[in-house]
């Protein structure tokens, strides 16, 4: 196995003389004038992580789980630099602090790893190359019961049966995979469209298999191995890192999704099936209920559903699709004439550990453009941080926020100014591994005739 790669547990990242570069300014860039610096945040209960060099307290770029920073350009030679993330008070909380080396001509690459409580920094370095319709594939696992995988390559369109074997990868080993038809001039990959596979060290069982992916940038290619997070977790997943903040993730073309389904009503059991080729058998959810989770194989379906009391209260086939690796929330409500209807959105992919995705929907067709404040004890409305504005009826919208204890207040303004209040809550704490929704709903039991729900 050829390596060209050294490492160091440190922390890590610069001071002066930045410049971000992207992928495609490789072929014209004199490497052996400068240091390159990047960073990927490979925790899975992470928050999001900032870097900056310490001399000049710059912030220069953050990432979250699965996200990483431009490739920045530096003076080389040795740098403070320090990583942190934000509090649910806004406070710093510092990481890591660490002085690094950058030397002529060559990249580091900084990842996060491991438990976000004790957070694991590692450095690594390799020499960029000028490059000519070829790129340089490295590899490394970031999953943190330290498996490791066996990958293979094949041109696109071929069977895993023609693949190749190119490098066991292992968790916190960052490795370069040399290509099985190197030229006669140059040893590394072409540049082209390959297939990606995923198996037990030594078994020729696929445990992922990824869609055709194509390699059109003459570089520097760092394919990293992680665990899906956020609302689906514990799959496997694929980053492919380049020298842009940009980030292909690749899921199993045969992973399964997942769904859950709200019941907004307050007086009325549902009845509902999510068909796809084959016939599925109904599914009930009570008024002001939702399901639990559902895996079920991805794929393009027909959403029906009914009131169990009156049938000729209903929908039909409305569609529904689910991508691999994907987890999705659908609404049932009722519109302005009281016909049943749905809405459906993505869920977070994100850890909702110490950030959180929260998504809100406006089932009120007597408002459009509700705000929704996220208040802290010592906020009000015309201080909170965190706003959700603008929601329209059947919308949905979505902040990240830190995780804290909120009231949640649902206003409306008026073409003459006027705020009009839907609701407010008591404080509640927005604080557990979830992924929140909240509805802001029609209410006969609500003084003001509308209702917050907060669903996780």
């Amino acid at each position: 196995m050829r390596s060209k790669v050294s490492f160091a547990l440190m922390g890590v990242f610069l001071a002066s003389g930045l410049t971000a570069c992207s992928s495609s300014d490789d072929n014209d860039t004199e490497f052996s004038s400068s240091g390159y610096v990047q960073f990927y945040n490979g925790s899975a209960n992470s928050a999001v992580t900032t870097i900056r060099g310490t001399e000049e307290t710059q912030v220069l770029a953050s990432a979250s789980y699965g996200d990483v920073t431009s490739m920045i350009q530096t003076n080389t030679g040795f740098t403070e630099i320090e990583f942190y993330r934000t509090d649910s008070d806004d406070q710093e909380v510092i990481l890591e602090s660490r002085e690094i080396d950058l030397p002529d001509g060559q990249k580091t690459l900084i990842m996060l790893t491991g438990d976000f409580e004790s957070p694991t920094f590692n450095e690594y370095r390799f020499e960029r190359e000028e490059l000519d319709d070829h790129f340089r594939l490295f590899g490394i696992s970031v999953v943190t019961d330290q498996s490791s995988y066996d990958v293979y390559m094949s041109d696109s369109g071929s069977p895993f049966s023609e693949a190749n074997l190119l490098s066991t990868i292992n968790y916190e080993s960052l490795d370069e995979m040399e290509y099985w038809a190197p030229d006669d001039d140059d040893e590394n990959f072409d540049e082209g469209s390959y297939t990606i596979y995923l198996t037990e060290p030594g078994s020729t069982d696929v445990i992922f298999e990824s869609n055709t992916v194509s390699f059109q940038f003459a570089s520097e290619y760092v394919l990293v191995i992680r665990s899906s997070s956020g609302a689906i977790q514990d799959d496997i997943e694929i980053d492919l890192v380049l020298n842009s903040s940009a980030v292909s993730n690749l899921d199993d073309v045969n992973a399964s999704a997942q769904y859950r389904l709200y019941n907004s009503l307050d007086n009325g059991t549902l009845e509902f099936t999510l068909e796809g080729n084959e016939d599925t058998a109904p599914s009930v959810v009570n008024a002001n209920d939702k399901t639990d989770f559902n895996e079920i194989a991805f794929g393009d379906y027909r959403l029906s559903a009914e009131l169990t009391s009156d049938s000729d209260v209903n929908f039909n086939n409305r569609l529904v699709t689910l991508n691999q690796g994907e987890s999705k929330a659908i609404i049932v409500y009722q519109d302005a004439d009281e016909n049943l209807t749905s809405l459906s959105f993505d869920e977070s992919n994100q850890p909702q550990v110490y950030d959180k995705e929260v998504v809100a929907a406006n089932l009120v067709s007597d408002f459009i453009d509700v705000d929704l404040y996220f208040v802290r004890k010592d906020e009000t409305i015309e201080s909170a941080e965190y706003l959700i504005s603008s929601i329209d009826f059947g919308e949905s919208k979505s902040v990240t926020l830190p995780s804290d204890f909120y009231e949640l207040v649902a206003v409306f303004d008026d073409n003459e100014d006027t705020q009009i209040l839907l609701d407010r809550t008591e404080l509640l704490g927005l604080n557990e591994e979830a992924n929140y929704i909240i509805t802001i709903e029609e209410s006969a039991d609500s003084p003001t005739g509308y209702k917050i729900s907060l669903l996780y």
